[in-house]
């Protein structure tokens, strides 16, 4: 069995079934990694999260479990990435069921350190994923996210017309999204086109 580490679109449970099977979700905390905007997906004309390795930093996600089946589906999901390990010692379990720290820990890190521009945006679709998936954690974890994760510019509203591949189906979570941007992030949801 293997764990991964998810940091952006992976938080949302929808999202990593439409890739393969993964066991329960544990909401953890890791030291030593910087969550950027920065990977460009050309497929889609945007930018991506990527996880960067910094001694400084902490970003929160989930740890998830797959086989090897699953983890070949889940590295094929994240071409453009390095999967690399990462030691338990780094997380910090945010739950009271015990981590499995006797497994091998990956994280898919980005290889580019580009940041958004007005023509690879941050999508909206994008962002409702993973905001979907920290909601179903709690507030706080979605403030979190927000909190630990830069830089924060040229958000476009693709709502109308998904740019983002496995945007959700549902979207009742909308206006929670929408008000949490607006409480946390004012100036990007000012400038949303």
């Amino acid at each position: 069995m293997h764990y991964i580490f998810g940091y952006g679109s992976l938080i949302c449970a929808d999202s990593r079934s439409r890739t393969g099977v993964s066991g329960l979700a544990y909401a953890v905390d890791v030291s030593g990694i910087a969550r950027r905007w920065s990977v460009p997906v050309p497929d889609y004309g945007a930018t991506a999260l990527g996880a960067h390795q910094d001694d400084r930093a902490r970003c929160n996600g989930v740890v998830f479990a797959v086989d090897d089946d699953n983890l070949a589906r889940f590295d094929l999901r994240e071409r453009g990435y390095d999967r690399l390990r990462i030691d338990w010692s780094q997380v910090e379990n945010l739950g009271d069921t015990p981590l499995p720290i006797h497994q091998p820990l990956w994280a898919y890190v980005g290889t580019r350190a580009d940041d958004p521009i007005p023509e690879r945006p941050i999508l909206q679709t994008y962002l409702d994923v993973i905001l979907n998936g920290c909601l179903a954690i709690s507030p706080d974890f979605a403030e979190r996210f927000i909190a630990s994760t830069t830089p924060w510019q040229h958000l476009h509203n693709d709502r109308q017309a998904p740019g983002y591949p496995r945007a959700l189906s549902d979207h009742s979570r909308h206006p929670d999204i929408d008000a949490l941007l607006h409480r946390t992030l004012p100036e990007l949801i000012g400038a949303r086109r």
